[in-house]
């Protein structure tokens, strides 16, 4: 080997020093999560061009050790700057302002109010009426006639006017068992509404976790590349040299170039990874990612698939959801009936009435009076009949809902729990898979300074080592993500059970605040009451669609091959009267 070649060889062997930990610690990288003005401040190296020779190659490690990748907490790993921001920051703070959920806070309040229209069927209501009047009368010669004949010469004219105020309430006794059958149904919406509140928390938490560890994952990821990209170009410089000293050929050269305009491409596609999962933690948590510590164990991970199943059948919020919605359409269904009930209930009526002017009270008229009703449909022209029939009906889609969650309950939680199961076992592969990989490049670049391995062989080796790496990053990312998945199905991915210090939202208030609003001491009296009118919630059974008692096939193809042309155009002509 030529002494021209020296100079490019030194500054390979020091990124390799003989005796040393190979992997000793990271290229200079943006912070993991850190913000845009924190990853500016850190030391990031600058593009590689072909010919250029990185300053302080001998701090420039060529890979990633073991240890880095399975212990993320290591502070060498974010640069310079200790992480400043945490799993459970984030997903408090996604709990307290994302306004999706938010919303749905909202949407279960109205909910309530629901219970609250419910009750007032039993309370009475009031009104005060109050009606005057004025009549001016230009009588007739019959009327004239009639008038004393004193009234007949003051005033050939008539006026009068009067004044009527009345105090009127009403109070249902019995409703037919409706305002029953609204109450239990609006509890079980509520009940419903709040399952529901609790899958739409739990998605939420599964995105922010997801986005979290997508950040770290991705900033490891750039910093795999940059480092990786600083090596090829000093690897390329080194092949320049020896091609130089005629050891090597022109071919040597585009192997390299080839290898190191593929790594800046895959940087770049690397950075844009990590701006998009920063922009989806943004868009979920409120606010930019600091400096992200490493994402601690999930708590309440079941040991077995068959505790997982067993766990989720008593929390699952989608399947609890299903069923107290199924809970409220079948009291519809005695709501429905009690329509053909009779009803019955007690009006009170206090008023005076007399002349507006001149106004005395003492010539006011007051009187009292009381009114029981009792109503009896008849006949409603098949209202009724429909009314039940649609309940009866929505409630059997209700009873199948349920089955249909259960189904994908079990679904969601098998594939989850395989997924975490898998990302898992592929991790432990990877983890030999490196430390083979690390072998693998340690010994194709020490036998390519012996001129026993071909350019391509090194290239090969550092593309493999790099590469395991990162699958190994995404592996565990996976296997965290799954985790969080499987949780969220069991009904355990909730702010209060997998974080402690937080201010949690208490929907049980507002149904207090929606039963109390305009209570009466009677109320209960009422509605026991009207539970004798009430009628039951009998369900029909719901109907299997036949099926042939002979094996189904697929219908026969139209014989004759398909046209193996390419379709090139489609009808434009608008479908009259849809277009301006």
């Amino acid at each position: 080997m030529t002494l021209r070649c020296w100079p490019a060889l030194l500054a390979i062997s020091a990124l390799l020093p003989l005796g040393a930990d190979l992997y000793a610690e990271p290229a200079p990288a943006p912070v993991v999560g850190a913000s845009r003005e924190q990853a500016s401040k850190a030391a990031v190296p600058a593009p590689i061009e072909a010919g250029y020779v990185p300053h302080n190659l001998a701090t420039m490690s060529s890979t990633t050790t073991e240890e880095e990748l399975a212990h993320d907490d290591d502070p060498a790993m974010a640069g310079s700057l200790q992480p400043d921001d945490d799993l459970a920051s984030a997903l408090a703070d996604a709990y307290a302002s994302n306004p999706d959920l938010a919303a749905r806070r909202y949407e279960l309040r109205a909910s309530d109010d629901d219970l609250g229209l419910a009750l007032s069927q039993i309370r009475p209501t009031a009104q005060v009426q109050i009606s005057g009047g004025y009549e001016h009368v230009i009588p007739g010669r019959v009327t004239q006639a009639a008038r004393p004949l004193v009234d007949r010469l003051n005033d050939p004219t008539i006026d009068r006017n009067d004044l009527n105020g009345q105090f009127v309430i009403d109070q249902p006794l019995s409703t037919g068992g409706r305002a029953k059958a609204d109450i239990e149904g609006a509890r079980a919406a509520i009940l419903a509404g709040r399952e529901a509140l609790r899958g739409v928390e739990g998605d939420l938490l599964v995105n922010v976790i997801a986005a979290y560890v997508d950040v770290r994952r991705n900033a490891r990821t750039v910093a795999i590349r940059e480092s990786s990209l600083a090596l090829l170009g000093a690897m390329l410089d080194e092949v320049i040299a020896r091609r130089q000293a005629g050891e090597l050929t022109r071919t040597d050269i585009a192997q390299a170039q080839t290898q190191l305009q593929s790594a800046r491409v895959q940087l770049n596609a690397a950075r844009a990874e990590l701006e998009q999962s920063r922009a989806q933690f943004t868009a979920l948590v409120g606010r930019e990612p600091k400096s992200l510590a490493p994402e601690p164990r999930l708590p309440l991970l079941p040991q077995s698939i068959d505790d997982a199943l067993e766990t989720a059948e008593q929390f699952n919020p989608d399947l609890a959801a299903a069923i107290q919605s199924e809970k409220a359409s079948r009291a519809r269904i005695a709501a429905a009936r009690a329509e053909g009930h009779p009803t019955l209930s007690v009006r009170g009526i206090a008023g005076a009435n007399g002349t507006a002017s001149p106004f005395d009270t003492r010539d006011q008229d007051v009187s009292f009076s009381a009114r029981a009703t009792l109503n009896v449909p008849l006949f409603s022209g098949g209202r009724v009949s429909a009314l039940k029939s649609q309940a009866l009906n929505r409630n059997s889609a209700d009873r199948l809902r349920v089955e249909a969650a259960r189904r994908q309950m079990v679904g969601s939680i098998v594939t989850s729990w395989n997924q975490m199961v898998s990302a898992r076992r592929n991790e432990e592969a990877q983890r030999a898979q490196l430390a083979a990989a690390r072998i693998y490049y340690e010994g194709s670049l020490a036998e390519y300074r012996s001129g026993l391995r071909s350019t391509f062989d090194v290239l090969y080796a550092q593309n493999a080592l790099r590469e395991t790496e990162i699958a190994l990053l995404s592996s565990r990312r996976d296997a965290y993500v799954a985790s969080a998945s499987l949780l969220r199905q069991l009904g355990q991915l909730e702010v209060g059970k997998i974080l402690t210090g937080t201010t949690l939202y208490d929907s049980t208030r507002y149904t207090a605040r929606a039963m109390r609003r305009a209570a009466l001491p009677w109320d209960g009296v009422v509605r026991e009451f009207d539970r004798v009118g009430s009628s039951g919630t009998n369900q029909q059974p719901i109907e299997a669609v036949g099926r042939a008692s002979d094996r189904p096939q697929v219908a026969p193809a139209k014989p004759g091959p398909l046209s193996p042309d390419l379709a090139t155009t489609g009808p434009i002509t608008p479908i009259p009267g849809t277009t301006p």
